[in-house]
């Protein structure tokens, strides 16, 4: 009985990820679809189960069938466009199933070639420099590791994240500020100051697979809002859900978002900020790769646009993976993030804060963010152009504005991912499956790269095998 209960669900998730496919256009009218037998073996699922699948597609008006020829999607009436889709039933993030906890667990493993992670590699980072200066601090200022760690962090760091934020349009108290153990921790503070067990969050989809297990963990309920064509979050869609006091809080990363790359328009945060600020909808922004944008201005934070927003970022992005020193801003919750901050680990290494200070007031931080953007921007470029060249004719691939990786999203029903990653992690390439990126199936058909590892020979030899492995998983004749 339960598996027959696992299949029936499993025919509905199919034909919703077809839908999604349908609606964002990858699958256009009177285009072909998957065969039973393609269905069934791409998805790990039974003939009947892969023929009800495109049965409730036809009953539903997303597909015809053809005599002879198999399923396709249904015409567009003229006039009429499909109805759009938006899951605004708040999800429990459920527990991670066996495979998708294997695939969390080995995305930090080592492996030959790694397309997996959203950092550079070690020769991208001032890591010498900032090895240097802490060598130079803990011998000139011994108190920096004698002392107890306690406050809210070194106030030469606070201070030069509140000067440097003055120039993203943020007029930040430096007071206002706490030095946490990465972004990470500033973010779980941030929501665990602001949210109850139970309440809902608002998250853009895909989301960073990080984020929606952090949810989890919290008793949190979440409703995923769809990039739109653009890149980043659907704003009408997610506004709506503010209007109708559907939301409590909204967790973003707009500034070149994870996995998308993308950044939210100056003009769509301020209404977006405007619409939280008048339903009391608090802000949670992961601002981490904010300083890795590509353009000659810094894109805004949400925090530019609203006072009330809470402010996340750090440093783990643009110096060294290692240095775990993040932050979190905030104008109205910061006497509560302290206190969580304080009996949950207490500090945060000094010295580390100190050396990151001393670089960003000379200037070092500056000139190596140069330097950062114009490499990632080269290597994200050859690895986006060699997915183009080598892989199917329908993939589709993002063009980021900044950060280290790139969404790959092949054709529906051409791929298992999820098979994609272990095949791969076999022969020593990493990659981020799409699943782990929402709580249901839509993006089963989707991964992440990783450009941040350089681009050479061996890279190059892997995208090639990736799409050599993704062509074969087509059906004959595509």
């Amino acid at each position: 009985m339960a598996g027959e209960t696992e299949q029936g669900s499993r025919y509905r998730q199919i034909a919703e990820q077809i839908k999604q496919a349908i609606h964002s256009g990858s699958l256009p009218p009177d285009s072909r679809l998957p065969s039973v037998r393609t269905l069934a073996t791409q998805y790990s699922v039974s003939m009947t189960t892969a023929l009800k699948t495109l049965r409730t597609l036809e009953d539903e008006h997303y597909a015809v069938a053809r005599p002879k020829s198999g399923f396709f999607v249904a015409p567009r009436p003229a006039n009429k466009a499909l109805p759009t889709v938006i899951n605004e039933q708040a999800r429990e993030v459920a527990p991670l199933d066996e495979q998708t906890e294997l695939h969390l667990a080995m995305l930090g493993s080592d492996c030959r070639v790694r397309l997996d992670l959203a950092n550079g590699d070690i020769s991208l980072y001032p890591v010498k420099k900032i090895g240097l200066l802490m060598r130079q601090m803990g011998y000139s200022k011994p108190a920096l590791l004698g002392n107890t760690v306690k406050g809210t962090g070194y106030a030469p760091l606070k201070n030069e994240i509140a000067r440097r934020a003055v120039d993203y349009g943020c007029n930040i108290n430096a007071d206002d500020i706490l030095i946490t153990n990465g972004c990470i921790e500033a973010i779980s503070l941030a929501l665990r100051a602001t949210t109850r067990p139970g309440d809902i969050v608002a998250v853009e989809s895909p989301c960073y697979f990080v984020l929606l297990q952090m949810l989890h963990n919290l008793n949190l309920r979440v409703i995923e809002v769809e990039a739109g064509p653009e890149g980043y979050v659907n704003v009408e869609k997610l506004t709506a859900l503010f209007q109708r006091k559907a939301v409590q809080a909204y967790l973003t990363i707009n500034n070149i978002n994870n996995p998308l790359g993308k950044s939210i328009p100056n003009e769509q945060k301020a209404y977006i900020a405007r619409q939280a600020d008048e339903n009391d909808v608090v802000i949670i922004e992961d601002d981490i790769f904010g300083d890795t944008a590509f353009g000659e201005r810094r894109p805004f934070p949400m925090r530019a646009f609203s006072p009330n927003a809470i402010l996340c970022s750090g440093f783990s992005k643009t110096v060294a993976p290692g240095i775990r020193i993040g932050w979190v801003h905030s104008s109205n919750y910061m006497r509560k993030i302290a206190s969580l901050k304080y009996t949950t680990s207490m500090g945060t290494s000094v010295l580390s804060q100190a050396a990151i200070a001393e670089l960003l007031r000379s200037g070092g931080y500056d000139a190596h963010l140069r330097k950062l953007r114009r490499e990632l921007k080269n290597q994200i470029q050859h690895m986006r152009q060699a997915v183009l060249r080598y892989f199917p004719p329908g993939t589709r691939v993002s063009d980021p504005e900044g950060g280290y990786v790139l969404w790959v999203e092949m054709p529906i029903g051409a791929l298992n991912v999820r098979a994609l990653f272990l095949k791969a992690r076999n022969a020593g390439i990493g990659i981020a499956p799409g699943h782990i990126f929402a709580t249901d199936h839509r993006y089963d058909h989707c991964f992440r790269l990783n450009a941040g590892f350089g681009w050479n020979a061996e890279v190059e030899q892997a995208i090639q095998q990736l799409a050599q492995w993704c062509q074969l998983s087509l059906p004959a004749g595509s």
